[in-house]
């Protein structure tokens, strides 16, 4: 059985107590995976609607229905298919959302996100106290102090490593701090959490 939320579907014998009543001449169950679909077409079978008359029907394949010289209509399931796709709804936007939209919510569902966010001096380029940590759905922060501490550290020690010719670019520190905190953390924990981070200069 599948983990998912069903408490308001309708039940084996309201399903069959429904086609009772209505007496379809053709039934077609949709909106589910196929196995329920299948599940669906073996209880109409079970009320008396003919077989030849319950269509399962694989999304976009076609189903055709003529009505005869004496007023009866037939119906058949062809193997003609039209194009068809998932549409994503997010928020108020319906269409195509990105993989990598897909892939960031995945990463954060399994692993959570770390907000580090550093403030660093635009003259000397040396970080301005310790550089504030979030963390949600990675580590508990008050039962992590230690790592978070050793985090702090090595962000730290990333601003002061950089290039004394050159004063720190935001982007090369942003991305030092992603790649070597995140390989850090998972050497740590064993997990991959998204790491976000802030550069304020001032």
């Amino acid at each position: 059985m599948m983990d998912v939320h069903a408490g308001g579907h309708a039940k084996q014998e309201d399903l069959k107590l429904m086609m009772r009543l209505l007496k379809p001449e053709y039934f077609m169950p949709i909106e589910a995976n196929h196995f329920m679909l299948q599940a669906h077409a073996d209880l109409a079978e079970q009320v008396g609607i003919p077989k030849h008359k319950i269509f399962v029907a694989d999304n976009g394949q076609i189903v055709e229905f003529h009505r005869a010289a004496g007023g009866e209509a037939t119906g058949k399931l062809t193997k003609d298919k039209v194009a068809t796709d998932y549409v994503m709804v997010d928020g108020l936007g319906v269409g195509d959302v990105s993989n990598i939209v897909l892939r960031d919510r995945r990463v954060m569902a399994e692993d959570g996100m770390i907000v580090i966010i550093a403030t660093i001096d635009s003259k000397t380029g040396d970080t301005i106290g310790n550089p504030d940590i979030i963390s949600r759905g990675f580590v508990y922060m008050k039962e992590n102090k230690e790592l978070i501490q050793k985090t702090r550290m090595k962000v730290k020690k990333i601003v002061k490593d950089h290039d004394p010719r050159t004063p720190a670019d935001d982007d090369y520190v942003k991305n030092k701090i992603r790649n070597d905190i995140g390989q850090f953390l998972f050497g740590q924990t064993k997990r991959r959490p998204m790491v976000l981070p802030v550069v304020i200069k001032v």
